[in-house]
C-alpha cells in the first residue's frame, strides 16, 4: 500500500505481503486496520489441491472473484468450475470452498456482517462470471461533483451479483473501459468501495486524482469518497481495461440511475 489518506488507501499488489494460513498465503489489504468499518477484503493464495475453507466466512455475506489460475469453488450444496473472472455469492450460513487444480488460485474475497433484519435473496445467484451483460449501466454521468466525460466516451459496468438476482447487502461490479474511455467519477455516501484492476492496465480515481493500475492493484474508497476508473490509452489501441469491487453495503441509486430496481428480490 503506497497511499493511505483521508480518502483511502491504493493498494499496490507487488508490495503486498503474504501470511501462510491454513496451506493458503493469505493478506487483508482492507480491514478495520485501514480504518474500513463496512468491508473487509481478503486475497488468498491457494496452491493446486489445497482448499481454503475458513470458517468464519459462514457467518458473514461474500463475494469472491477469481484473478489467476484454476479450480473448482462450492457454495452451500452447489458447485462450478472456476477461472479468471469467475464470480462467487456465499449468502450468510452457506459455506463456501476453493480448490486449486492449477499451479495456483488466486481469488479475491469481500466480506461483511448482514445487518439485522436485513432482506435475504429468495434464490440467490450464486456463481457467475464478471462478463455476464445480464443487468448494466451504460452512460453512466457520475454524481455531479466532477463534470463527466461525454456519452461516447463512457464506459459500462455490469452487475453479475446484485439486489436483482438475490445479492443481499454485498455487490459485484464490472468496469469495461474500452481506450478512451472512462467510468464517471462518483461517491457512494454511507458506503465503502473496494475496486481492483483484474485485466489490463487503466486508472483509477480516488479523492483528487488518477492512480495508474495494473491486474491485481486497488483502491479502497472511503464512505462517499470519490472515485472512478479510465483507460486512457489511445485510439488506436484495442485492450479493454475491466475492473471490479462494488460498494458496501451496496448503492441502490447506481441500480436507480441504470433503470433497474434496487430491491433484493
Amino acid at each position: 500500500m503506497t497511499r493511505h489518506s483521508e480518502h483511502g488507501v491504493i493498494i499496490r499488489r507487488k508490495e503486498l505481503s503474504f501470511d501462510k494460513e491454513d496451506g493458503c498465503l493469505v493478506t487483508r489489504p482492507v480491514g478495520p486496520h485501514v480504518g474500513a468499518e463496512h468491508v473487509c477484503v481478503d486475497i488468498v493464495r491457494i496452491p493446486r489441491e489445497a482448499t481454503w475453507r475458513p470458517g468464519d466466512y459462514t457467518t458473514q455475506e461474500v463475494t469472491a472473484i477469481v484473478f489467476e489460475g484454476e479450480g473448482r469453488a462450492e457454495v452451500g450444496g452447489e458447485s462450478a468450475e472456476v477461472s479468471l473472472g469467475s464470480t462467487a455469492y456465499a449468502p450468510t450460513g452457506h459455506p463456501m470452498s476453493w480448490t486449486a487444480t492449477s499451479e495456483e488460485l488466486t481469488v479475491y474475497f469481500w466480506r461483511a456482517p448482514l445487518p439485522e433484519g436485513a432482506k435475504r435473496g429468495s434464490a440467490p445467484k450464486l456463481f457467475n462470471t464478471v462478463h455476464d451483460t445480464t443487468s448494466s449501466i451504460h452512460k453512466f454521468a457520475g454524481t455531479g461533483e466532477i463534470a463527466p466525460v461525454n456519452d461516447e466516451r463512457r464506459a459500462y459496468m455490469n452487475f453479475p451479483h446484485w439486489p436483482g438476482n438475490g445479492c443481499a447487502h454485498l455487490c459485484v461490479n464490472t468496469g469495461v473501459a474500452a481506450p478512451g474511455h472512462t467510468f464517471n467519477i462518483h461517491g457512494h455516501p454511507g458506503a465503502e468501495d473496494a475496486l481492483f484492476a483484474l485485466v489490463g492496465r487503466g486508472q483509477f480515481f480516488l479523492g483528487d486524482q488518477w492512480y495508474d493500475m495494473e491486474p491485481g492493484d486497488g483502491v479502497y474508497a472511503r464512505s462517499g469518497a470519490l472515485h472512478g476508473t479510465r483507460n486512457p490509452d489511445g485510439p488506436d489501441d484495442t485492450a479493454r481495461f475491466i475492473s471490479v469491487g462494488g460498494p458496501v453495503p451496496y448503492d441502490p441509486n447506481l441500480y436507480i440511475a441504470a433503470g433497474l430496481s434496487p430491491e433484493v428480490v
